[in-house]
């Protein structure tokens, strides 16, 4: 019960947060820079309950709007905020209760060709996809599960 408390916490504050842009993080030297060309970037500024909320409302985003301009923001579920111990839990819940979704998003991730060549490009393996997400901005925000 607790979980399911601390859940629905996390689902609230998220959706109340206002959106992060995402920058590119120095520490990470193999992801190019964003540029016109190759527009990639890596970040942290996203939460353990956004992801989660993203699961839990469903949003994940229309592959078929991305192109060769489209922004990708690679996002390491290591570099989530919140409390990993508490909070992986919870997001491994919502992994697992979305075990199909996550397969089906996977395949269709392998299938965009543009998309795969971006993230290949980036060293954001396409293999541990678990979630992508576009913004109003048209950004897309692609999670890949590094904790294994």
């Amino acid at each position: 019960m607790n979980s399911v408390a601390r859940f629905a916490v996390l689902a609230v504050l998220a959706i109340a947060s206002p959106a992060a842009a995402m920058a590119q993080d120095a520490a990470t030297p193999a992801a190019p820079a964003a540029t016109d060309a190759n527009p990639m970037s890596t970040g942290n500024a996203d939460t353990y309950g956004s992801l989660i909320s993203s699961f839990a409302a469903g949003k994940m985003a229309d592959l078929s709007t991305f192109s060769s301009t489209s922004t990708v923001n690679c996002v390491n579920v290591s570099a989530l905020k919140g409390d990993a111990s508490a909070d992986a839990a919870a997001l491994d819940k919502a992994l697992t209760d979305n075990a199909a979704a996550v397969t089906t998003l996977k395949a269709s991730v392998s299938g965009n060709a543009e998309l795969k060549a971006k993230l290949e490009a980036a060293a954001c393996p396409v293999d541990k996809v678990v979630a992508v997400t576009s913004g109003a901005d048209g950004a897309f925000t692609v999670y890949v599960d590094d904790r294994t």
